[in-house]
């Protein structure tokens, strides 16, 4: 048994040494972006030997899903797929790194040429010097000795100033080399990072020019969506430009890759969960020391701001150069995808690139909505019926009026039901002023009891050239407390809901036309006593 196990595993050596092993590059071609993450389609070609090859497919992101890598080949038959990290085949794919790796060898050759001249020119004078004595048996003429001094003088100063230039020239070498080491240095732990390889072994039955997809999820990838609104008058439909802001941090920029993004997120988990009894018990209540709440009554008029009237005026300039990518949508059961139909460019760094996927007109009806007790002003508010089959999702939505910025709010599509909201913010040309009526106003003493009477005019003015929908809403106090009662003396005309103290207008109003709307209450409070009144 132990033999067959033995024959076995060399065997399989075997065929692992017979396998041809090949590096290859691979391209990015296409795409599909979610919210978190990025299913990536590359291909890549090469040829194939007879018998087993081991293609590495190499410059992969370091932070891809094992799990989810796939690879097809219609020309050869796939045997196995793994994967594996590689810093040093990062290094090499990075050209500042290769270009002083460049360098740094040519200045380490130099270093050792001069190192080799400096060595020669020793040489030399070691010779020069041994040979100094030339005096023999026969003995040296005067003239003869005289040139020879002269000739190893003027030869040793020669080797001399050239010894002293060589090391001047290597010191120099050096600390261009040591400069270099340090650049080096600092771009493998700074700037270097992992990469991933695909190693998939191939078989065929003769050589062949083989073409391989590759496909896998990476989480260096992320889109998400923003909007721009724009009303040019209140006849007239609304535009909803849906624009994608996609980036990525793979370290690869993807360069004319046919671009989707989905509404769906792969790693937000696809189990069904499961609900758990729910145990109740007594607990000790927990008694604060001092809780202090701050209600509308505490605000000033200009910091009150009703939430469905969330727009805020702002100084911007028209953000209209956007580029257009001709989209086609398709939708699955789950989720829907943006296909974008020209090759895009996505560079690897944080900051977003922008593609506008969409632009429809909306109708929409337009409706003024004011609360002048906490705000003299009237709000445009468009209301949109027919925006499911838009394919919003919540995002930052900017939105412009008559071609001006007027604020910016986020477009919450779970918070709406058939109708989607927006408001585009102020509109000064139609006016609002809330004043109190002294002549209406007073307080009396009979018996026991105090009763405040007070009134208050709404004055609503029209300054458009065309006809506007509008609704006023104004409230009289609530009580809470038996011993005061509230009274409507005069409702104005007003729809009123007597458990919230709320007072609704619906008006149509012609061009130039000037509305007033009179209501007045009274509160009875036991003498002695004090409310909070207007």
């Amino acid at each position: 048994m132990k033999k067959l196990i033995l024959l076995l595993i060399l065997a399989l050596f075997i065929v692992n040494l017979n396998a041809q092993e090949k590096r290859v590059k691979s391209k990015v071609v296409s795409a599909t972006v979610y919210s978190h993450g990025a299913q990536i389609t590359r291909v890549a070609k090469f040829n194939l030997d007879k018998g087993e090859n081991r293609i590495i497919f190499t410059n992969l992101p370091p932070a891809l899903d094992e799990s989810s890598i796939q690879v097809s080949c219609a020309d050869a038959t796939i045997v196995s797929v793994s994967n594996q990290k590689n810093m040093l085949d990062s290094l090499s794919q990075n050209a500042e790194y290769l270009k002083l790796q460049s360098k740094k060898k040519e200045i380490d050759k130099k270093i050792k040429i001069e190192r080799a001249l400096l060595q020669t020119i020793d040489t030399e004078k070691d010779v020069l010097l041994s040979n100094k004595n030339l005096v023999g048996d026969q003995g040296v003429k005067l003239e003869d000795l005289k040139n020879s001094l002269i000739y190893f003088r003027t030869r040793l100063e020669e080797l001399e100033r050239n010894r002293v230039d060589k090391l001047e020239l290597i010191a120099g070498l050096n600390e261009e080399f040591k400069k270099l080491n340090d650049q080096i240095n600092t771009i493998s732990t700074q700037k270097i990072r992992n990469t991933s390889e695909v190693i998939v072994t191939f078989s065929t039955n003769q050589p062949v020019a083989a073409n391989a997809i590759l496909k896998y999820f990476t989480y260096e990838a992320a889109w998400y969506p923003t909007y721009d609104v724009r009303a040019n008058n209140i006849n007239n439909p609304l535009t909803i430009a849906c624009k994608a802001n996609v980036y990525q941090t793979t370290g690869e920029d993807w360069s004319k890759v046919k671009l989707s993004v989905s509404s769906g997120n792969p790693t937000s988990g696809s189990t069904v969960p499961i609900m758990y009894p729910w145990f109740v018990d007594i607990v000790q209540p927990y008694k604060a020391s001092q809780i202090r709440i701050r209600g509308n009554a505490s605000l000033k008029k200009e910091e009150v701001v009703s939430e469905s009237l969330s727009a805020v005026a702002y100084d911007k300039v028209d953000d209209s150069v956007d580029y257009y990518a001709p989209t086609s949508v398709s939708e699955s059961q789950t989720n829907f995808s943006f296909n974008i139909d020209i090759p895009y460019d996505i560079p690897s760094k944080q900051q977003p690139t922008i593609a506008i996927l969409q632009t429809p007109e909306v109708k929409a009806t337009y409706q003024y909505k004011t609360i002048p007790k906490l705000s003299e002003y009237a709000y445009l508010v468009a209301s949109l019926t027919d925006w499911q089959g838009l394919n919003l999702i919540n995002g930052s939505t900017n939105l412009y009026f008559e071609n001006n910025y007027v604020g910016n709010t986020n477009l919450d599509t779970k918070a709406f039901g058939d109708t989607l909201k927006l408001s585009l913010g102020k509109d000064e040309s139609v006016s609002v002023k809330r004043t109190k009526v002294k002549s209406f106003t007073e307080k009396n003493l009979v018996g026991s009891k105090i009763t405040d009477t007070r009134s208050w005019e709404i004055t609503i003015t029209n300054g458009k050239k065309q006809d506007v929908d509008i609704t006023i809403e104004d409230q009289i106090p609530v009580s809470s407390n038996e011993k005061v009662k509230v009274k409507l003396v005069e409702q104005g005309g007003a729809n009123y809901n007597a458990s919230t103290g709320i007072m609704k207008w619906d008006l149509k109003m012609k061009p130039s036309e000037t509305k007033k709307l009179l209501f007045t209450y009274s509160v009875e409070y036991p003498k002695g006593s004090m409310v909070n009144l207007e």
